[in-house]
């Protein structure tokens, strides 16, 4: 009996869940990375740092090969948008960045999202546009840095050659 209502039980939360979400499942087009970085760094030396290399790739700034736009800043979180060289590509990409209490040093949270309905596999193109950055930057060399991530939170992460 008691199998019985188990069964029932578990049965009526299923059919409970289905209900909830509308038919058909939205399927995600459009290709992502998603990556954890820490430093033992204040987050406000990573934002400034940040936001001074995408200022500095700014195609309106007189740099004719580069390809960030920044789009808002603040001093948690930075929003840019990345394009390809022959425009046929763009991404948005986020920074967003907090404090950690144990060490003083920072979290942030990056992501970069394809803006076309791509293939889902984009060779690593979104964590390229991500880990370039920290690169130029010089970031990825900083006492502490550490990156998690893989290839379920970042399509084409094992994938990825990026040029940086």
């Amino acid at each position: 009996m008691r199998t019985l209502l188990l069964a029932s039980a578990l049965f009526a939360g299923l059919i409970g869940s289905l209900a909830a979400a509308p038919f058909p499942v939205p399927v995600p087009y459009h290709a992502f990375c998603r990556t954890l970085w820490l430093f033992a760094r204040p987050c406000t030396e990573l934002s400034t740092t940040m936001l001074q290399q995408i200022q500095s790739l700014n195609p309106l700034l007189g740099c004719d090969e580069c390809q960030y736009m920044l789009v808002s800043a603040t001093p948690r979180a930075i929003k840019a948008n990345h394009t390809s060289l022959d425009g046929l590509q763009a991404e948005s990409i986020t920074f967003t960045f907090s404090p950690t209490v144990l060490t003083g040093g920072c979290r942030v949270s990056a992501q970069s999202t394809s803006l076309g309905f791509t293939s889902l596999l984009d060779d690593g193109l979104n964590y390229c546009n991500l880990y370039n950055l920290l690169s130029v930057s010089g970031l990825n060399r900083s006492p502490g840095f550490m990156e998690m991530t893989n290839e379920w939170a970042c399509l084409g992460y094992g994938l990825a050659t990026c040029k940086a």
